[in-house]
């Protein structure tokens, strides 16, 4: 393949990855003062390659960076691994363990007898442990789940088996079990020991006006975030959503009272539909320090710190780390306002127009 074949066309379109569509707008303002020439796979822009004046280049994938060595990236993938890590850390996690579906457990059970280790820890016994460890609620989520996919806040042993079900029949390998933590929830992001940003996140919600049923208020609000950019698919049908208003004892027909706001999911990733609330200049230095922490100790330059705290302004509050993320996406949280789109902004020229040390 040639290297014309990658010219982007003279549009940047709007389905390339949100890390493409930046570099070539960033290059075409002349903000990448280090970079010679970018070229994109044209069809999808899901690869990229940056030549830099000094000879040397840089490949991003999809929304990869390049910035993180593949070991880190596909650590901080793994909730179950990521928390031992951050256990020897010293840092404070929500209370859980991982269970093995019953089709990954007899995946590998015969193997692993043969090498002298027998499986354990299935999900079979996640209600016990519940019961006798942490209590109800817990969230429930895939090992490698990612953008708050497939997790819920399981109320009852009997919601527990049908989210372990659903699961098996995805082939999910590990379910993670932890205790629900009541405080609010923040993203941290760091890139080579300085503060990116921080903001609270935020469930997807809607606001009543004592007309129109909730599945016309999500509809509207899918609306909403088409004409701000968001890339999200929002529908009362989710079975996430599903969930919750269930659980609620509400359905999509349920019409909310004037200004009363409706929390649809009881995950707060933007992802999702959430929304978020800039803390930036406002986060303590405690909170900074346990994110470079975090990121040094896993060994990722670039580095998101799912974060619930009681008060993100302080450094003395309650916290625990929920997750680590090593491609933290910006582009719902730029959409939110000019100054967090600079902050995104800086942060791709500084990322972007560095070249890679030469192996």
């Amino acid at each position: 393949m040639t290297s014309q074949e990658f010219l982007p066309p003279p549009a940047i379109p709007e389905h390339y990855p949100n890390v493409t569509r930046n570099l070539l707008r960033l290059f075409n303002e002349g903000r990448l003062t280090n970079v010679e020439s970018v070229l994109a796979e044209p069809e999808y822009g899901y690869i990229a390659r940056i030549q830099y004046e000094d000879g040397s280049s840089r490949i991003t994938y999809g929304n990869d960076l390049g910035l993180n060595v593949k070991t880190s990236s596909e650590l901080a993938k793994d909730k179950g691994h990521t928390k031992f890590v951050l256990k020897h850390l010293g840092v404070t996690v929500p209370e859980g363990r991982e269970f093995l579906l019953p089709w990954w457990a007899d995946t590998i059970r015969e193997a692993q007898s043969l090498k002298g280790h027998e499986v354990t820890n299935t999900v079979d016994e996640a209600p016990n442990y519940i019961d006798e460890s942490i209590g109800y609620p817990v969230y429930v989520k895939p090992v490698d789940g990612a953008k708050g996919g497939d997790v819920y806040r399981v109320e009852d042993a009997n919601e527990l088996q049908e989210i372990f079900d659903l699961y098996n029949e995805n082939q999910t390998r590990l379910a993670v079990v932890e205790r629900a933590v009541a405080m609010p929830d923040y993203r941290v992001v760091v890139f080579d020991g300085e503060l990116i940003c921080a903001y609270q996140r935020i469930p997807l919600a809607v606001t009543g006006n004592g007309v129109d049923s909730l599945e016309t208020l999500v509809n509207d609000l899918q609306k909403d975030y088409e004409r701000q950019g968001r890339d999200i698919q929002l529908s009362i049908a989710d079975p996430q959503v599903q969930r919750y208003l269930g659980q609620k004892g509400l359905s999509g027909l349920f019409v909310p009272m004037v200004g009363d706001t409706q929390p649809l999911v009881a995950i707060s990733n933007l992802s999702a539909g959430g929304t978020s609330v800039d803390f930036t200049s406002s986060i303590a230095p405690e909170w900074v320090e346990l994110a470079k922490k975090i990121a040094s100790g896993m060994n990722l330059r670039l580095c998101g710190v799912d974060l619930a705290c009681a008060d993100i302004t302080s450094n003395d509050a309650e916290y625990a780390v929920l997750e680590v993320n090593a491609h933290p996406g910006l582009e719902h949280y730029a959409s939110s306002g000019d100054v967090q789109k600079r902050l995104v902004d800086d942060f791709y020229i500084q990322a972007l127009n560095s070249p890679l040390p030469r192996p």
